[in-house]
């Protein structure tokens, strides 16, 4: 079952690995709630219900969209994140702080899966395309379901995201 601790375990792994510089960047109005909206994210899983913006208190650094019903999830998005990280660098410091994380090839200019550092079952999703980060993470579908069988649902997502990503500049 999702637990607030495993998204903030996610999110605080993201910061502290994912070696993001600032950019001078504007996000352009672009947030984690327009990069997925509700009927997006329907279209590809199930009804995530109301979307919840959370606090978002710098949206100028990440901003956050959580959806409530099973199976839980949320999307931030970094809209300052250096174009020139090289590739496979996240996918590195999340394997170095042991982690369970592997490439996604063919999404945006670099993508690192991760399992739910507490073992339960969802993962997270990490997008870079351009000088934008989008991370989605999900809980499974069933309790008996696994963090893998949750990665065609993030990679869809993330399909739907990109476009929007690029288009923003």
């Amino acid at each position: 079952m999702w637990k607030k601790a495993t998204l903030r375990s996610a999110v605080a792994t993201a910061c502290a690995c994912a070696g993001w510089s600032g950019l001078s960047a504007q996000s352009r109005g672009l947030d984690a709630c327009s990069v997925l909206t509700r009927e997006e994210i329907k279209a590809v899983s199930h009804d995530p219900g109301q979307l919840d913006p959370g606090a978002n208190s710098d949206p100028d650094k990440v901003t956050t969209c959580y959806w409530r019903n099973f199976p839980k999830g949320s999307v931030s998005l970094w809209p300052k994140v250096s174009p020139d990280e090289p590739k496979g660098l996240g996918l590195k410091q999340l394997l170095d702080h042991g982690r369970k994380a592997r490439a996604v090839a063919g999404l945006g200019d670099d993508a690192v899966f991760m399992e739910n550092p507490d073992g339960s079952a969802g993962g997270t999703l990490f997008v870079r395309v351009g000088h934008w980060r989008v991370v989605i993470y999900r809980d499974a579908d069933h309790p008996t379901g696994t963090s893998e069988s949750v990665l065609p649902t993030l990679t869809s997502l993330a399909k739907t995201a990109i476009p929007k990503l690029r288009k923003a500049g």
